[in-house]
């Protein structure tokens, strides 16, 4: 039996001396590997706290409507692999933990207790900046993996142009830096047939992130999305991704052709999305507002981030239909119809704000709750509708960090 001595004997003579026990018990600091691959665990405090920052708060934003959460799940255990993943997870995490202001202090950045003096603004894009060699060799590599890796990046990457300070952007689409749309696109014209898409899980998460990032840019920019699935993946797709199919082709239809007939095919599509595709996402609690206690948003709330996504874009799509009615410029349109609009769009943007108020562990609700108000939000004349709104894009601008001065000035 070992002796239990060590147990009794003085300090003296049973541990070494304090340079020796730190040099002994001192771990050997992982190198980075010879294909620029970080070791894990991770040494670096402050890409430590990016990669959770990421993992813990961010990842949910392209996990909105996969079940099977491949950013939050997947991408992390990737990105191991493939260093430009890895560095775009980084300079995502930088640019939003940077802005915060719950995390600001004298010092720095403090995150977890980590202090990171290092980290602000400058550090995404030095992140960034490393992952365009990889993005340059994408049409030279064939493997499946590291091309579906690479999609994984330009999309996260896409994310940046979201927090971009929308004041600083140039108004002529001209002007516009170039950024990193045309790499997904590249993929997505040379689509595997619809069997081999099914086998790749990460590329279709990544897909339908880089249709719903469509639809924010359409919406911010009054830009025709330039990214449109191919009909015949409708059948195949969620529920969820339906409901995103469906907002793009609206948005489409909206900034493009505005044809009567198209509309008209887009309402019946509506009526579908709201009999069919919808009924799954009923709300666990509804109540509406009771405007006698001075309530302006009605009481929604849902059971899961996918339900709240796919209820507010039906919304959105719903809002651009009702308001951009090809039929409402005919000489005949009455100016009660004019109102009545008006009205169903106003309704329908305080059962949106409703929904984002309502479900706060769904934070990009606030984000799809703004995409409505700055197109619409010009419908409310009410002092009071007007101040609650205002108080949305208050909390969408401090819960989020992004730059929101165009729509509060709407509501000054």
């Amino acid at each position: 039996m070992p002796s239990i001595s060590y147990l009794t004997s003085s300090a003296s003579h049973s541990f070494p001396r304090l340079h020796d026990r730190r040099t002994a018990s001192r771990a050997p600091v992982p190198q980075p590997l010879d294909d620029g691959r970080r070791r894990f665990p991770l040494q670096d405090a402050q890409e430590a706290c990016l990669l959770r920052y990421f993992i813990q708060e961010i990842s949910h934003w392209f996990d909105l409507c996969d079940e099977n959460r491949h950013f939050q799940l997947v991408v992390p255990v990737r990105a191991q692999k493939h260093p430009h993943l890895l560095d775009a997870i980084f300079a995502v995490a930088a640019r939003h933990l940077s802005r915060l202001p719950q995390y600001k202090t004298a010092q720095g950045i403090l995150y977890h207790g980590q202090l990171l003096p290092d980290l602000d603004e400058h550090a995404a894009v030095e992140y960034m900046l490393k992952c365009i060699p990889a993005l340059r060799r994408f049409r030279d590599v064939q493997d499946d993996e590291y091309r579906d890796s690479i999609i994984a990046t330009a999309v996260i990457l896409r994310q940046l142009e979201e927090m971009d300070n929308e004041d600083d952007a140039p108004e002529h689409p001209m002007e516009r830096p170039v950024n990193f749309l045309a790499v997904i696109d590249a993929v997505l014209r040379s689509l595997p047939s619809q069997a081999v898409f099914g086998q790749r899980s990460l590329m279709q998460a990544a897909y339908w992130m880089a249709l719903r990032q469509e639809i924010f840019n359409s919406f911010t920019r009054r830009e025709a999305p330039q990214l449109m699935l191919p009909p015949e993946f409708w059948h195949s797709a969620s529920r969820a991704n339906k409901v995103v199919m469906h907002l793009v082709q609206v948005a489409k239809w909206h900034w493009g052709d505005g044809s009567e007939r198209e509309w008209r095919r887009l309402v019946k599509q509506q009526e579908y999305v709201e009999q069919d595709v919808l009924v799954p996402f009923r709300p666990i609690y509804q109540k509406p507002a009771d405007k006698s206690k001075g309530e302006i948003f009605p009481t929604t709330w849902y059971a899961s981030n996918i339900d709240v996504t796919s209820v507010q874009l039906g919304l959105i799509a719903k809002s651009v239909l009702v308001a951009e009615n090809p039929f409402l410029g005919d000489q005949s349109a009455s100016r009660s119809s004019w109102r009545r609009m008006e009205s169903d769009v106003r309704i329908l943007l305080l059962e949106l704000c409703g929904i984002a108020l309502c479900n706060p562990a769904s934070p990009p609700a606030l984000v799809q709750a703004a995409m409505a108000i700055g197109m619409y939000g010009d419908f409310f004349t009410d002092q009071y509708e007007r101040q609650a709104i205002r108080t949305v894009v208050e909390k969408y601008r401090d819960t989020h960090a992004w730059p929101v001065q165009r729509l509060l000035r709407m509501f000054q």
